[in-house]
């Protein structure tokens, strides 16, 4: 990160202006305020329909005061073009600029809670709309290239096919609204058959892939229905490569004009929320351009490492770190210095390099006012934007250090890749089937201190997994013959393969689904493949035991751990019956790492039972047959689960669940990386700088206080410093592994960071 800012900091701030807010006769003493408070930092948004209101015509009054004032103030700004926002004119230029959904309605020009000057809807295939936000962004990057305050260009803010419009991500979650898919327009018909042309090359290949008799690339038609996989695949694909040409395009033309003056980035969303089938967003098409790499951070810490793995060491910021969510009378929780300090040590920790907070006034427009602030509407302090602050102070005074530390290496990795998510919903009507299970992994590999990675199938040709001793594969069902040959050839070498039920299960080539499974012969790596499968049984659920909060339940909440043990009753409405989904029961038949023999762990969705070949079993079902397996092969290991591990331990916090998935990586490898004793729950990460300096963050992960003995795989450590308090931790040697203990006691939602 150094290399890319003017000066040494760590960059850090607030979001602030979004026109028309806030009212000028605020923006004084507001960034007054910021850079009395340790911010460096301000975004500011241009917004082609603001700024760009009549053809050839151009408006940037405002956007000049505020850099003007940033500067006064000694404020470094980010500028975020954004470019969702068409405007009016667009939509009569060119009557046929909108999309258009699967069922034939007109999408747009319209607004939204947080696009509230409207202009949402056009088509990204359009290639005249194109032209013309080409055209507008290349006189913006002209205006401010040689401003004094200009620090970075954020050239593509969240760029996904539904352009903010919430309500068509829906679909994605629930096919029974696929008549909301995005966009059947005349240009996308035409461009997708070109894709197609370029992809397969041969209409015979694409009738071997798809099962069809095509003479000719122009007799494909769009797929309809979500009945055969191969063909709604190619077609979320197509909008894939479309958002990613877009951002291409975008980065061309801003470095064209700016000449290498600033560093360009993009701003990426969170896959949670965005699901590629509705919105194609994939932070591997778009990560791989720009200097740096941004995203919306919300308090999960899978995002941090998708968006370091899929950056491929270019640095990556918080570009939006979304803490007060909210609406009109449906206002956020207030949040403290505990919750400040874990969403940016944890962002820390996974290797960000700066902080930008959305945003620093409440929302005084739309359905967002008045949420989202730092401040009170009337812009006076809160406690949270004093934590914020001190926070702030705090990474500025470790700046050096952290501008160039770097997380231990993660030596686990886990499969992300796009095609299998649609492939799930596709078969399941719900994308969050793949999501939730690659959410389910990540989180138990994370509270038990591993640091993870994730690759996608587009860096199989470079090798990906040479870099890594174990891959996790969550609900593997669509992986493809270059993915399959690639990981038998390593566990070959020496990796642990870890894969859940339907193990590539489907043939990506030929369009059907294999008939031994895990496909592609790596049955025969597993040393086991399918027998029987049942569905798992369903359950039905009167009680709900969980770990709440009773006096912040609202509709539509994920219930979050606190102080006291309840029952809840299900009431219809106010939870999601996720605990009432399909399970089935697997018993442990060997002490592992993290569990005794005899412990039981719950699948979801399926019951696979395992035919073995060779391998161990590690697990049974309760009526016996094998449920999770273990093979060598070659120099390497492969587990097979015949259920989904990850889902239900997402869903339900099954915690032995969490504690399997740990324990199958850290029984076939060892892996160096800190310990917690005892059981607790505490996230422990260690960032190391060229200078050997050291930063140990620590997170309680519970709502309750905790005490517990901490490993860290480092020698030379004696006594370390908590940078907020001062108070200082002494380690010892540990007399059975390698690396120094420390006790540590931490309250409910404590986070410590310590330096060395």
């Amino acid at each position: 990160m150094r290399h890319l800012i003017k000066d040494t900091y760590f960059p850090f701030g607030s979001q602030y202006y979004r026109a028309p807010s806030p009212m000028e006769e605020d923006w004084e003493d507001d960034l007054k305020n910021m850079a009395s408070l340790g911010f460096n930092m301000v975004k500011f948004w241009i917004q082609w329909r603001w700024n760009n209101p009549a053809e050839g015509e151009y408006y940037f009054d405002d956007i000049d005061r505020l850099m003007e004032l940033a500067s006064k103030h000694n404020l470094k700004v980010m500028l975020n073009t954004i470019f969702d926002v068409a405007p009016a004119w667009i939509y009569t230029k060119y009557p046929d600029a909108s999309m258009v959904t699967l069922d034939g309605r007109k999408i747009g020009p319209q607004t939204q809670p947080h696009r509230q000057i409207g202009g949402l809807g056009y088509c990204f295939n359009h290639d005249a709309v194109l032209g013309h936000l080409i055209a507008f962004l290349k006189e913006a990057v002209k205006r401010y290239k040689d401003h004094s305050a200009l620090e970075i260009w954020n050239v593509a803010s969240e760029p996904e096919l539904t352009s903010s419009m919430a309500e068509m991500r829906l679909y994605a979650d629930n096919a029974e609204k696929m008549g909301d898919m995005l966009c059947y327009c005349d240009n996308c018909s035409v461009k997708f058959r070109l894709w197609l042309k370029q992809k397969y090359g041969d209409i015979k290949k694409l009738n071997t892939a798809w099962n069809r008799n095509y003479r000719a690339f122009d007799e494909v038609e769009l797929p309809r229905t979500r009945n055969t996989f191969n063909d709604v695949i190619d077609w979320r694909m197509f909008f894939v490569n479309t958002i990613g040409e877009n951002v291409r395009k975008r980065f061309d033309a801003a470095r064209e004009i700016d000449e290498g003056r600033h560093p360009l980035m993009c701003h990426h969303v969170f896959i949670q929320g965005f699901p590629v089938t509705s919105t194609a967003s994939d932070p591997w098409n778009v990560g791989r351009y720009g200097d740096l790499h941004g995203f919306t951070q919300m308090d999960d810490a899978m995002m941090i490492d998708v968006l370091r793995s899929c950056s491929k060491g270019k640095p990556v910021i918080s570009a939006e770190m979304l803490m007060l969510p909210g609406y009109t009378l449906d206002t956020p929780r207030f949040i403290d210095n505990n919750d400040v300090k874990r969403l940016i040590f944890r962002g820390v920790a996974g290797n960000l390099k700066g902080f930008i907070f959305w945003q620093y006034r409440p929302e005084i427009l739309g359905r967002e006012a008045p949420a989202w602030g730092l401040t009170t509407l009337d812009g006076k302090p809160t406690l949270w934007l004093d934590a914020f602050s001190e926070t702030g102070r705090v990474l500025q005074k470790n700046a050096g250090f952290l501008l160039d530390a770097k997380p231990l290496k993660a030596e686990v990795a886990i499969l992300y890749n796009p095609e299998n998510q649609v492939f799930a919903w596709a078969s399941t009507g719900n994308e969050k089937t793949a999501t939730n299970s690659l959410l389910g992994v990540h989180r138990a590999l994370y509270e038990h201190n591993f640091v993870v990675d994730f690759i996608h199938p587009m860096e199989f040709d470079a090798d990906i997994l040479k870099d890594y001793k174990a891959l996790y594969i969550p609900f593997p069902y669509y992986l493809g013959e270059k993915v399959c040959r690639a990981l038998e050839q390593w566990v070959n070498e020496g990796g642990v393969l870890i894969g859940e039920a339907y193990f590539a299960g489907w043939n990506v080539e030929k369009g059907h689904h294999e008939r031994i499974v895990p496909g592609y012969g790596l049955d025969k790596v597993f040393m086991a493949h399918q027998g029987v499968v049942e569905p798992a049984a369903k359950t039905s659920v009167s009680e709900i035991d969980i770990i709440k909060d009773l006096s912040f339940i609202r509709k539509g909440e994920k219930i979050k751990e606190n102080v006291s043990k309840e029952v809840l009753r299900f009431q219809a409405g106010l939870l999601d019956p996720l605990s009432g989904s399909n399970s089935v029961e697997m018993e442990v038949v060997r002490d592992l790492p993290y569990l005794d023999q005899g412990d039981k762990l719950r699948g979801a969705i399926v019951k696979e039972t395992l035919i073995t070949e060779g391998a161990e079993v590690i697990a049974r079902f309760a009526s016996g047959e094998p449920a999770i397996t273990q093979a060598s092969y070659g120099k390497g290991k492969a587990v097979l689960i015949g259920s989904y591990l990850g889902l239900p331990f997402l869903r339900n916090e099954n915690l032995l669940n969490g504690e399997a998935i740990a324990s199958l990586v850290e029984m076939n490898v060892k892996i160096k990386k800190p310990y917690v004793y005892g059981g607790a729950r505490l996230r422990v990460d260690v960032l190391k700088g060229g200078d050997e300096k050291i930063m140990v963050i620590v997170q309680n992960l519970k709502h309750q206080s905790v005490e517990a003995m901490i490993r860290i795989p480092f020698k030379d450590i004696s006594c370390m410093k908590e940078q907020f308090t001062g108070e200082e931790i002494t380690f010892t040697p540990d007399a059975e592994e390698e690396g120094v203990i420390a006790p540590i006691k931490l309250e409910a939602k404590e986070v410590r960071v310590y330096c060395a």
